[in-house]
């Protein structure tokens, strides 16, 4: 339990992190620190509960698909702002180093194999941003405010 809640708090550190790296505007680090957390606590739920990498990947995706859309309705700001840095962590970095590293010392069997499971995941993370753009805006609760203040000062 506790672990967890460190993990997700890096998450939301290591997200602001890459926000300031990535060069976000100031007023959005919190949202994106957020948005990296809540996307990395999904991730960690689904493993604790259902040990699947590909599926807790995609799953945490499109949360953080559609946390994004929301903050990027809500803040009036590009929804590649929250999602890249929110991304951060499902990112496979590990297992693409663990298959540099095997390939290179010669061990081709271990190296396929963390490669196809790197390679899954990476899917994972492309299939579920994808779903999550193709939703339409009116499944967005920010999206049908921001249409409703604009009908009111009409």
């Amino acid at each position: 339990m506790i672990n967890g809640l460190f993990q997700t708090l890096a998450g939301f550190l290591g997200t602001i992190s890459f926000a300031i790296l990535f060069e976000v505007p100031r007023r959005y680090y919190v949202h994106c620190g957020v948005i990296g957390a809540c996307g990395w606590f999904i991730y960690l739920v689904i493993m604790h509960f259902w040990v699947a990498p590909v599926t807790a990947t995609f799953i945490a995706s499109l949360a953080l698909i559609y946390l994004s859309r929301e903050a990027s309705f809500a803040l009036k700001a590009p929804v590649t702002i929250f999602l890249i840095c929110g991304i951060f962590c499902l990112v496979p970095g590990v297992g693409i180093y663990n298959f540099t590293y095997n390939f290179f010392i010669g061990d081709s069997i271990k190296a396929a194999q963390i490669g196809i499971q790197v390679l899954k995941i990476a899917i994972a993370i492309a299939v579920g941003i994808t779903v999550g753009y193709e939703l339409s805006p009116k499944f967005f609760y920010s999206y049908h405010k921001m249409k409703k203040n604009k009908n009111s000062l009409s």
